[in-house]
């Protein structure tokens, strides 16, 4: 079964007013047995809201307080991301298709005030499921809001960023406010046009990059797979030698090699992959720095380096999986310790 963290819920009238959501069967096979009774929901404001997970019911409680905090309506969507343990991501999209300006509100319980995003240097998403066109292959139009706000900020010329790290050269016309290139997305994907696809959500990072996700009819997002082999040739993919600073009780980062950089370089500015050892798995997210000159490992690490048991002057070798960017075997060499 594919990977997949994220889900869309689009919402109807009679989930405005319900308290309980139910998950997607593939993603509720996939995580169930990860996810605890109680789980986090996140929104970039800051915005925190604790819910229960009933798996007996395959359902989320605890949804209508949040509803009424943002005061969602019918036909707006929710992006669920799945962060690990009882952490989920949630993006907020209004019914013209833009993300919402969110408002300064966080739920009644929190202590700290809600976060102001900056648009658009924070950043903004929207969906498209609307390809007009007897055969479209190759350009999207983004709603009026998002071009409203957004456009002036775009270069002609534009990337677009998969989720498995590979790019597409496309660019932006400001007269037809369109978006295009996306002719390769199809290639990829393997289907005919755009219309073979249920959904897809652009996140504009700024300077021209935008992530692409693809979503199916059940509402999932389909991992966008890349034959590395194609762009790297090193074997295994990188290594990290266990240093003092990563045994630290809050370790402010782990840097990954800069001979390593042919696979580092495909990965976002901030990015997760999952690291795999016999049947346990670890995610660790990534960040790099305003220069690209470095990259780090961050969320994850000092669960993946107590559990993997690790010591200074152990070498972990992470080694190619499923031929993607995003998931790899992680072998331990040890040091060799002589007793005194």
């Amino acid at each position: 079964m594919a990977c997949v963290s994220k889900f869309m819920k689009l919402l109807t009238p009679e989930e405005c007013v319900s308290n309980e959501m139910v998950l997607p069967d593939e993603f509720f096979e996939k995580y169930a047995h990860r996810i605890p009774i109680g789980i986090k929901i996140k929104v970039r404001n800051g915005y925190e809201l604790w819910l229960d997970f009933v798996k007996t019911y395959q359902r989320f409680f605890g949804l209508s307080i949040f509803y009424k905090d943002f005061k969602l309506r019918s036909g707006q969507r929710l992006l669920f991301e799945y962060m690990g343990g009882f952490n989920f991501n949630v993006v907020i999209f209004g019914i013209c298709g833009s993300e919402i300006e969110y408002p300064l509100v966080v739920h009644e319980l929190q202590e700290r005030e809600a976060r102001e995003i900056l648009y658009p240097y924070d950043g903004w998403s929207f969906v498209n499921d609307h390809f007009p066109g007897r055969n479209p292959v190759d350009k999207v139009v983004p709603p009026f809001y998002f071009i409203d706000n957004i456009a002036a900020m775009i270069p002609n010329r534009v990337e677009y960023v998969l989720s498995d790290g590979q790019r597409i050269v496309g660019s932006y016309c400001h007269s037809e406010c369109e978006l295009t290139g996306l002719a390769s997305l199809c290639h990829i994907l393997g289907v005919p046009n755009l219309k073979s696809l249920n959904l897809l959500v652009f996140s504009y990072e700024g300077g021209g990059t935008f992530k692409i996700a693809v979503f199916d009819k059940s509402m999932l997002e389909i991992p966008v797979h890349v034959n590395v082999h194609q762009n790297v040739s090193n074997s295994p993919a990188f290594r990290i030698l266990v240093q003092q600073s990563h045994m630290l009780e809050y370790c402010h980062g782990v840097g990954i090699s800069k001979d390593f950089r042919n696979v580092t370089d495909l990965w976002l500015t901030q990015d997760s992959f999952t690291a795999y050892s016999d049947n346990r798995c670890w995610r660790l997210e990534i960040k790099k720095r305003r220069d690209w000159t470095r990259t780090e490992i961050h969320g994850g690490w000092i669960q993946f380096r107590d559990d993997m048991q690790l010591g200074i002057g152990d070498v972990c070798v992470f080694q190619f999986k499923n031929d993607t960017l995003h998931t790899f075997n992680v072998r331990v060499i040890k040091k060799i310790r002589i007793a005194s």
